[in-house]
């Protein structure tokens, strides 16, 4: 026999015709609260939660189903949707809070905590925040190589309230359109509601579009919504509630199925990267199916996940997560990059502290009042919104002061800078030697010992050597220490060939990296070269798979070998034609580069990391004593790791500043190891 309580009451008429407002269902409060702490966790960098960003998505599928909940509801009930009202609780619910936390950043983040790299774009990612088209304005600007070394945006979260800002703006015309167009009938504005969805899965396919562009497109991630409206669609039957309700096999059977798909959701919270690639295509629609599952196994009221989710501490953050995922990031990023000290743990403590007690003082001051319509009065919301609109956005487009530092890498300058950098001889250069002065009788005047020759130099390595070398040339050719040959500098591309290594994103060097044994030995032409200046660090500290598919990191004997070994090669390659090959071992990595990333880069910036490939730099030295020698920057450098100056992201080297270190220290240094080992022969 059936038990009609309360809560099977509330769920049997969620959407009835005579009521006047859909029945609140206070499991999906908590479902909220689950999705908000996997997302929380997911940006502290814990490693127990790589898989914590999918949050994101069952907030989509769960805005698809409340919002077309309340949009079938209301046409069935008047006939009609008032798109102007629909509109205007949706601007209630979510810009005060929005607004507040916008100016807070422009205020108070960006003079006060914001790095130069994150103020150099903070103008055009506040606008697009404040316009809700931050997804596009990240796509459009691209994914630079030289990002995954920056501080990342304060409002970077803003792109996935930009998706759903841009569907609750053009769902509820979607749904005018098709409720007209089917004449009422569930069965066809169902059938429309699922070739949108096919459409939205399928263009990936269709267009082959790059991860970035899925993952944040409104279009590629409408069918996480579009899913979440199909099971509206489905519940909005009275009859169909009426037998989840009534029929004991669907009463066990749906909540043992929720329980079941939130089982593999949590699976994919802790283990699922966010570079999976079949995620790109279609995986976030068939992870938004299984929130489909939970939903409904959350609504009806009976069995174990409903119960999990009915809890009052659940349903409290719940009711919350709005504001305590607006505030959560800049909050983040303050505490790291305030107090780069703190440990993980303590660090992300504090900064949920600080997030839970301002959620909930906006939620009761600001959010809570204005959706109400106690504050501001009823009929007298207008104004303060469009003051407080143009105020924010005043305060976005007024100059602030900018904090000290130089301008932040552009790579991909530097490397057409680079490329083109020996078609025309700088001015002032020196040439490739030096005619000694004569008398006018032609009789030799006496001179002192002849400057040395410049260095015949070409320059191989990743990013660190492009960098660098574009400061190195900039000084050391127009002093007559090196004149400038054609070597080769690839972005994200180190020595070490791995199979696949792990940073912000995982980069198959075997696939995206052009193979140095069949193009440096074109750069090293006999005679061409005096010096190959090698500089390759950053690629092979991350975690990484060998080619034999062993995974590890530097440190692990297998990584060593392997690192070792390939060092080696590239020496033997360089040093074919007689050049000599010094090798530029890596100072640590600034405390604060890896401020707001996740936890493999933390890894990778270890110090324990780069002291272990120095040393393997040395051992290399040590096994080709004729042809490499290893110019010691660690040491040149120490006591300019932490300059942000000469370092701005912490990792790559700004250009003057590499200009003004090659006359004071690099360029003599070289000079010296290199006379060292090639001594001149005695005149």
């Amino acid at each position: 026999m059936l038990v009609v309580d309360r809560a099977t009451k509330d769920f049997v008429g969620l959407v009835g015709p005579a009521r006047a407002q859909i029945s609140h269902l206070p499991g999906l409060d908590g479902l909220r609260a689950l999705a908000v702490v996997a997302v929380l966790a997911f940006h502290a960098g814990f490693d127990w939660m790589v898989g914590g960003y999918l949050g994101v998505s069952t907030f989509f599928t769960l805005s698809g189903f409340l919002i077309t909940t309340l949009l079938v509801h209301e046409q069935r009930r008047t006939g009609s949707v008032d798109l102007r009202s629909f509109w205007s609780r949706r601007y209630r619910r979510l810009w005060p809070a929005s607004l507040a936390l916008l100016a807070a950043v422009a205020l108070l983040f960006t003079p006060l905590v914001a790095t130069a790299a994150q103020q150099a774009s903070m103008r055009g990612d506040l606008l697009s925040s404040l316009f809700e088209v931050a997804n596009w304005h990240y796509i459009l600007s691209g994914d630079s190589y030289g990002e995954l070394f920056l501080s990342p945006s304060p409002v970077l979260h803003f792109w996935s309230l930009a998706i759903e800002e841009q569907f609750y703006l053009l769902f509820p015309l979607v749904i005018v359109v098709l409720w007209r167009w089917s004449r009422g009938r569930p069965g066809r504005l169902g059938a429309g509601l699922v070739l949108l969805t096919v459409c939205s899965v399928l263009e990936p396919f269709v267009f082959d579009l790059s991860d970035d562009r899925i993952y944040f497109g409104t279009d590629t991630r409408a069918a996480e919504l579009l899913l979440g409206a199909l099971l509206a669609l489905v519940l909005s039957s009275e009859r169909v509630r009426v037998l989840l309700v009534a029929r004991p096999q669907l009463r066990v059977g749906l909540p043992l199925a929720g329980l079941a798909a939130f089982g593999l959701q949590l699976w994919w919270w802790w283990s699922l990267p966010q570079d999976t690639w079949w995620l790109y295509r279609g995986g976030f629609a068939g992870y938004a199916l299984l929130s489909c599952v939970v939903i409904a196994a959350v609504a009806v009221p009976s069995g174990p996940l409903a119960g999990l989710c009915g809890l009052w501490a659940l349903r409290w953050v719940g009711v919350r997560s709005y504001g305590i995922y607006l505030i959560h990031w800049p909050i983040y990023l303050t505490v790291w990059q305030v107090w780069p000290e703190l440990g993980r743990v303590w660090a992300t403590a504090l900064a949920v502290s600080v997030t839970f007690g301002l959620a909930a003082l906006s939620f009761r001051l600001l959010e809570r009042p204005v959706r109400r319509g106690s504050w501001p009065r009823p009929g007298r919301g207008v104004a303060p919104a469009v003051l407080a609109s143009v105020a924010v956005l005043g305060v976005i487009l007024v100059p602030w002061p900018e904090s000290e530092g130089p301008t932040p890498i552009d790579f991909e300058d530097a490397l057409a800078e680079f490329q083109q950098f020996g078609a025309v001889p700088p001015a002032g250069s020196a040439g490739p030697a030096s005619t000694p002065p004569t008398a006018a009788d032609d009789t030799p005047v006496p001179t002192t010992a002849p400057p040395p020759l410049p260095l015949r130099i070409a320059v191989f390595g990743d990013s660190t050597a492009l960098t660098s070398g574009m400061g190195f040339f900039t000084q050391a050719t127009p002093a007559g220490l090196a004149t400038f040959v054609e070597g080769q500098v690839e972005l994200g591309c180190g020595v070490s060939r791995f199979r696949e290594s792990r940073s912000d994103l995982s980069l198959e060097p075997d696939a995206n990296c052009p193979d140095w044994r069949t193009i440096w030995p074109r750069r090293v032409a006999p005679g061409g070269i005096d010096v190959a200046l090698l500089m390759s660090s950053v690629w092979e500290l991350p975690d990484s798979v060998l080619p034999d598919g062993t995974s590890g990191a530097i440190g692990d004997p297998a990584v060593d070998d392997f690192i070792r070994s390939e060092f080696i090669a590239a020496v033997d390659v360089l040093s074919a034609t007689g050049a000599l090959v010094v090798i530029v071992n890596a100072p640590r990595f600034s405390q604060w580069a890896d401020d707001g990333r996740n936890e493999y880069v933390v890894r990778q910036y270890d110090p324990a990391r780069t002291d272990r490939l120095n040393q393997i730099l040395a051992e290399v030295a040590a096994a080709r004593p004729d042809r490499a020698v290893v110019l010691d920057l660690a040491a040149g450098m120490a006591g300019r790791i932490e300059d942000p100056v000469l370092r701005p992201d912490g990792v790559h080297f700004d250009q003057q500043a590499f200009a003004e270190f090659t006359a004071s220290w690099f360029g003599p240094e070289l000079r010296r190891v290199h006379d060292l080992a090639r001594p001149a022969p005695a005149r």
